[in-house]
């Protein structure tokens, strides 16, 4: 048994010299940005560990060029974009030349193949999942329609965590009260009458969400090395993954069966795919990843929001007044109406999304084609990933990046800044025909709920003088590394 395994690892590493001889070979034949120096078969992955790759690819960008070549292991380099000017070129101007993805290979089972909206390449196919997202579950006419109950959930969240506080001498961990509530209005949207809005659906989806989360940042040699596959000894662990997968399909499975026995679903995202004629993965799928891109996203965006508020207690008391003023004292719940003639709760939120984006180095992307990026020549299949953290913390741009100053977005009249001027630098959910889909609604969701938040407590330290900890972890959307412990105190009983 010995001999065999040492057996199998000689002939594992004199095949993966061999092979990495050989892409250098082909790989060679090509004109690389520079980049850090790599080393034998790990290419560069000594140099990208940790817990924050925005900052060390900043870091690295820094000494190589804001356009780097940084190797994920021998067989895949990465074009790096660090330049505000270069990345609109990728997503914008020349969008359509990369509009393909590269995903990691273990994807492709909780994808149905790589045909979920965010894994599948651009092209026709793309593009009806895009416009039939927006057209249903993200079309402003559902969204409004969701509005009461919407407030309703918000109020059973603060319920919630008032009962916690309670229970707890006054201190919340608020993250999880967030995400059932985005489960709850992504539920709607995408499910229309079908979805089961009971608290069992809500935290068996909870549970899975996190599991998915789990799952993605785990490191694997085939997602680095993706010819391991075939190797015996070296095969991926699938069976962890396809039971995840069979999971998820069988707590969406029977809102899809009531969507076929009423045919009332609305104006849903489910509604729509079922008209595509798409397989039953297909259609879970992409209604599952909705949910991951939705949830998690948000939720950590508000707990960041309520982070820097506790450490900037001068803003979060201008953000309560500024509720206050345009409620009129009155203790209802604050409403989209209310928040759209509102300017510093917006200040806050693109000031939260600036010092955090939940993706910071955003989904990967693939040339679709040959093409060029500052003279450049890209071939079709090279993997590009643009550093949105660097452009939104860039000192060029920003003054003080580091601090938390939601007035940097308000004009001296107090009217909000469009930011149009900036536009190449405010990236927060990408840009271009590959931006994130749900960013308006995003927007809303945070700006609603952060002055709902704000109003109803105040939101301190669970210690009095021991603000909290703001590290970042990126796990795999940019989350706190401490999870967010507050003390709350009733504005008004």
């Amino acid at each position: 048994m010995e001999q065999s395994t040492l057996y199998l690892a000689v002939a594992t590493l004199s095949f993966l010299l061999i092979l990495s001889k050989l892409v250098g070979s082909i790989t060679r034949q090509q004109k690389w940005p520079p980049g850090p120096k790599k080393l034998p078969i790990i290419g560069n992955l000594h140099q990208l560990g940790g817990d924050v790759l925005h900052w060390t690819l900043a870091e690295l960008a820094e000494k190589h060029g804001k356009l780097m070549t940084v190797w994920f292991g021998f067989q895949q380099p990465f074009i790096v974009v660090t330049d505000p000017d270069l990345a609109w070129e990728m997503l914008v101007t020349k969008g359509v030349d990369y509009l393909s993805r590269k995903m990691p290979y273990l994807s492709r089972i909780t994808s149905a193949d790589y045909r979920t909206l965010g894994t599948s390449d651009g092209g026709p196919y793309w593009e009806t999942l895009r416009k039939g997202l927006q057209s249903t579950a993200l079309n402003p006419r559902t969204i409004s329609s969701q509005t009461t109950l919407q407030e309703q959930d918000i109020a059973d969240m603060i319920g919630s965590m008032r009962r916690e506080a309670d229970l707890n001498n006054g201190v919340v961990k608020p993250f999880h009260h967030l995400r059932k509530l985005a489960i709850r209005l992504i539920g709607r949207l995408c499910f229309g009458t079908a979805f089961p809005n009971e608290d069992r659906f809500v935290d068996r989806m909870d549970e899975l969400i996190e599991e998915d989360m789990r799952l993605s940042t785990i490191p694997r040699l085939v997602d680095v090395f993706e010819f391991t596959r075939h190797i015996p000894g070296l095969k991926p662990p699938l069976k962890e993954i396809r039971e995840h997968t069979e999971k998820i399909k069988e707590l969406i499975r029977p809102c899809l069966a009531a969507a076929h026995k009423y045919t009332s679903s609305g104006n849903s995202h489910m509604s729509f795919l079922i008209s595509q004629g798409l397989s039953e993965d297909v259609i879970l799928l992409n209604l599952f990843e909705v949910f991951v891109f939705g949830v998690d996203s948000t939720s950590a965006s508000i707990v960041w929001a309520l982070g820097f508020l506790i450490l900037e207690r001068e803003a979060q008391e201008k953000l309560f007044n500024e509720v206050e003023a345009k409620l009129g004292g009155s203790r209802r719940m604050v409403r989209v109406e209310d928040v759209s003639e509102m300017v510093y709760v917006h200040a806050v939120v693109k000031e939260t999304l600036r010092m955090r984006p939940v993706a910071p180095t955003a989904v990967p992307h693939k040339a679709a084609t040959d093409s060029e990026l500052k003279g450049l020549k890209v071939k079709q299949g090279t993997a590009l990933l643009v550093n949105l953290y660097a452009l939104l913390n860039d000192e060029k741009a920003w003054k003080e990046p580091k601090r938390f100053v939601p007035e940097r977005f308000v004009k001296r009249d107090g009217v909000l800044d469009d930011l149009k001027k900036m536009e190449r630098y405010y990236v927060p959910f990408g840009a271009g025909r590959r931006a994130c889909p749900g960013m308006e609604l995003a927007k809303v969701e945070l700006a609603v709920v952060v002055a709902n938040l704000v109003n109803t407590f105040e939101w301190r330290s669970v210690v009095e003088g021991q603000p909290p900890d703001l590290s970042e972890v990126l796990n795999p959307l940019l989350g706190m590394k401490t999870p967010l412990e507050a003390r709350i105190v009733p504005r008004c009983s």
